[in-house]
């Protein structure tokens, strides 16, 4: 039921709805996006309830003042759709916060699977059906151009002044960017980065061939040199985009056609399948690995490097980790002389273009994008923030020491390519650079037929 503003000023718990869109019980306190707990949250239990009231007190207040009244404040039910938040009390907070700054406005979310190719098939469900039940979005950065060319969300340079844009590191809001216009706001980024043991290996490597020198010297039986993210979807693809850019590669020229299969992907791509079978470095299994069972590898100390998003920090760090306090990080390393180059991620709050409450939509963006919203997640959940101010901040950064290698590697960091069929270009990928690490066609093939596929199935600039 709508809180109505003339109503009693009682603020009411965001309502929890899952992907069905049937109301469910509210998400398991401290839980993660992939269904784990928080062993420091479920310690702290009760005694952390006090503090919790002062956060949603203050942050109700810091929602008052940043949003102000206005036409949001009108009664209205708007629905987020998003993945599990890692901490779910923090969610919560900020939920309620812009429920008390705007009497007479609900909002519920709709939980999405934690896969992102489910919850893209779910929302490309929803939007091309004009379904209007959800307001905001939050979109992966690979889909922004491709549900802006569809119509699908509204643009936000109406709402979004200049000094507001300022706030951002500039290549986030490029990411958001489609035909000069901006379709999202980045709620929460990532980086490609390497972790790695800093009881064994004192300095990180800067090159990829000093990296399997390393491994190839610490590893032993139950200790693998390098795992990452080479199973059959997405995080391939990322993993494959990072040595190309690595080797001066992209995947498309300037003419919009396949440029992936030249020399420096195909120096990229056959490092990838020697890890495995040549250098031996990474295990079998890394072809069965995302990046939760990558990351496990490595929290449970059986592996010397592994490449991950940034957002990985906050689980080495966790209580219960077995390499917490022996795990550095830092940038990606480089191949011929050239830099590395981690690839841009992260989530993006977007209004639906179907939405019968576009301002209140824009409000709640706003807010769970503000300095306030982005601070607080920082701390709680240790999600990356997209605002440069949040990089100075001291107690950010000493929760998230992390964050003081970022602040250096957010302005480079490479988006995929910003383009609608994003999603079909790497499809056809995933396939092919699958099929080169089980070593059932050769890198050269691979690339051959991807390079051949890609130039039939997108259309020129």
């Amino acid at each position: 039921m709508v809180v109505n503003g003339n109503s009693a000023r009682r603020v009411s718990s965001p309502r929890m709805v899952r992907g069905d869109d049937v109301a469910g019980r509210p998400a398991a306190m401290g839980a993660s996006p992939n269904g784990n707990r928080s062993s420091a949250q479920d310690r702290a239990g009760p005694r952390r309830l006090g503090a919790l009231r002062v956060v949603g007190l203050r942050l109700a207040m810091l929602a008052a003042a940043s949003l102000g009244a206005g036409p949001a404040a009108r009664a209205a039910e708007i629905t987020i759709a998003q993945f599990r938040q890692r901490e779910s009390p923090v969610e919560r907070e900020l939920l309620a916060a812009f429920e008390a700054a705007h009497p007479g406005v609900r909002v519920r979310q709709r939980e999405m699977p934690a896969s992102s190719d489910v919850q893209h098939q779910q929302f490309v469900t929803w939007l091309v059906a004009g379904d209007p039940s959800v307001d905001v979005y939050l979109i992966d950065v690979i889909w922004v151009a491709e549900f802006a060319a569809a119509g699908w969300i509204r643009p936000l340079d109406a709402f979004l002044a200049p000094a507001r844009r300022a706030e951002f590191f500039p290549s986030l809001l490029r990411a958001m960017t489609y035909e000069g216009k901006p379709f999202a706001l980045p709620r929460f980024t990532e980086n490609g980065l390497l972790y790695y043991r800093k009881d064994l290996v004192p300095a990180p490597p800067a090159t990829w061939d000093e990296l399997v020198a390393l491994a190839k010297r610490h590893q032993r039986p139950g200790l693998a040199g390098f795992v990452f993210q080479g199973l059959q979807y997405e995080g391939l693809v990322v993993n494959f985009l990072e040595h190309l850019w690595a080797r001066g590669g992209d995947v498309l020229d300037e003419r919009g056609r396949a440029a992936l299969h030249g020399p420096a992907g195909l120096s990229a791509l056959t490092f990838l399948v020697d890890l495995l079978h040549t250098h031996r470095i990474s295990p079998p299994g890394v072809t069965t690995y995302m990046e939760r069972e990558s990351l496990q590898e490595f929290l449970e100390g059986r592996a010397v490097f592994h490449r991950n998003w940034a957002y990985a920090w906050s689980q080495v760090e966790r209580q219960d980790s077995k390499v917490r306090g022996r795990v550095g990080v830092a940038p990606l390393p480089g191949a011929g002389g050239r830099p590395g180059a981690g690839a841009l991620g992260g989530w993006n709050l977007a209004v639906s273009r179907f939405t019968r409450h576009p301002e209140a939509a824009w409000r709640l963006v706003d807010w769970l994008t503000s300095g306030a919203a982005q601070r607080r997640k920082a701390l709680g959940e240790g999600r990356i923030p997209t605002l440069r101010a949040l990089y100075a901040d001291a107690e950010v950064l000493r929760a998230n020491p992390h964050l003081a290698v970022l602040r250096t590697l957010l302005p480079a960091a490479r988006p995929r390519p910003v383009s609608p069929f994003y999603p079909r270009l790497s499809g056809i990928l995933q396939g092919y650079l699958s099929r080169a690490l089980a070593r059932t066609t050769t890198p050269q093939d691979a690339l051959a037929g991807a390079a051949a596929e890609l130039d039939r199935a997108l259309p020129r600039p």
